[in-house]
């Protein structure tokens, strides 16, 4: 992060915070509960973001996008979030209510956006079913593809790989 910032990287940083660490909230397993505040240190910007708001997303994104592309470096985001399912198909997830877990899919960004969209008639109903059969074929057909695709060859993990030869802190 110290390299990105001397260099004005353009780059985003993401940190996507659900609230829980496995099953262990956040506040129980870091003495640093606003995870955007890290950047500080490095004085880099830095911004929480409420990751279950579509549009919110977007402007922080976009601000710090056009801040990169600016030359004025790096930005730390850190997206809250919420996950409804377990980390596992083995968590019980006796770690939280299933009152709190409904109170976030009540936030359900998907739902915000589709709620904004009948609110200023942008899509008729046949238009949103649309998209969605759309989605789910999308998704299918990826399944499908992974699937029935071929492992990849071993040598496949030297593809694409980056190297500098003469990379100053290396010593030989």
């Amino acid at each position: 992060l110290n390299l990105a910032m001397l260099y004005k990287t353009p780059v985003i940083f993401v940190i996507e915070n659900n609230g829980y660490a496995m099953g262990t909230a956040v506040k129980r397993s870091s003495n640093v509960e606003d995870l955007s505040t890290l950047g500080e240190s490095y004085d880099m910007p830095s911004f929480a973001v409420d990751g279950m708001n579509v549009e919110a997303v977007h402007e922080a994104v976009a601000e710090a996008a056009d801040r990169a592309r600016r030359g004025d470096g790096p930005t730390l985001l850190e997206m809250r979030t919420y996950r409804y399912k377990g980390h596992s198909m083995s968590d019980p997830q006796k770690y939280r209510t299933k009152e709190e877990v409904e109170e976030y899919k009540q936030r359900d960004p998907v739902e915000q956006v589709l709620a904004t969209i009948r609110e200023n008639n942008i899509l008729s109903e046949e238009e949103i079913e649309e998209i969605v059969k759309g989605v789910k074929q999308k998704v299918t057909d990826a399944v499908k593809f992974a699937e029935e695709s071929p492992w990849p060859d071993g040598q496949d993990a030297f593809k694409d790989v980056y190297i500098q030869e003469d990379y100053p802190f290396v010593m030989e």
